[in-house]
């Protein structure tokens, strides 16, 4: 029984420690005084490019911390689903900037944080412009006949537009790892695309610096120079053959990547 007493008293300990601390808590919470306003006046888009005009009308007591805009691709923005563009804390109104994704659908909003809140404004739906080359963009799979491993293989690639391109014909892809027993992510490839002529060019001097096992320059395997062209067919962009062969240094002449008969779909 003395043994039970003990633990009863403990327990008893216990629950009023967590509720002094709770007390404790409570009173060094700040008070809610007035309610923050933050709003999205508007959302300019400029082809791939978007503008968001946020303004702070009411600091709140206690005050706005931090604001900004939330945009996501989902219909309602949240701090886990969303790029998140902050704004200068110092001022009350911020013209934001941001260059998004070719012809889709995105949501924005104004955020604010104070010490204790965390507000949104009304949700804003925009669109970006399409681009010639949408067909071709984003995720896509390259499949072929792996010359170093001697068996046909897919891998996941991406291929993203170049901004500064104002006539929408180069591309990049990306995705390209060294199938040479080393742990190398390659560079990007430049590809150049002629809707009209049905054609893809990955243009010859593609020459990419690598201290550790030599520079590599992107060719076609019965080639180690020219323009490698491909085609379009059905939607998809083929090519006889692409390789990454290295061009300097004792590892000259050697392969990173070599793939034939190449489809990207």
């Amino acid at each position: 029984m003395k043994k039970l007493n003990i633990i009863v008293f403990l327990v008893c300990a216990l629950i009023n420690t967590a509720c002094e601390n709770d007390d404790t808590l409570n009173d060094t919470r700040v008070p809610d005084i007035t309610a923050p306003s933050v709003s999205l006046s508007s959302v300019t888009v400029n082809k791939y490019d978007a503008t968001f005009v946020i303004n702070v009308s009411e600091t709140g007591n206690p005050a706005i911390r931090e604001y900004g805009v939330l945009v996501s691709s989902e219909a309602q923005p949240t701090s886990t689903n969303s790029t998140v563009l902050v704004a200068n804390g110092s001022e009350t109104s911020a013209n934001l900037v941001a260059s998004f994704a070719p012809g889709a659908t995105y949501y924005a909003c104004a955020y604010a944080l104070t010490a204790n809140k965390f507000i949104t404004s009304e949700v804003k739906q925009f669109e970006t412009a399409s681009h010639r080359l949408s067909a071709f963009l984003g995720s896509k799979t390259l499949s072929g006949y792996n010359l170093l491993n001697e068996g046909t293989a897919s891998i996941s690639v991406t291929i993203t537009p170049d901004p500064d391109d104002a006539d929408e014909k180069t591309a990049y892809l990306s995705g390209l790892s060294s199938d040479a027993g080393v742990q190398l992510q390659l560079a990007d490839v430049k590809l150049i695309f002629d809707l009209e002529a049905g054609t893809v060019t990955i243009p010859d001097g593609q020459i990419v610096a690598e201290s550790k096992y030599g520079n590599y320059r992107y060719v076609a395997i019965n080639q180690s120079v020219g323009d490698i062209v491909g085609v379009i067919e059905s939607g998809n962009i083929q090519f006889d053959a692409l390789a990454a062969m290295i061009v300097a240094g004792g590892n000259a002449g050697l392969f990173h990547w070599a793939y034939g008969d190449i489809t990207i779909k």
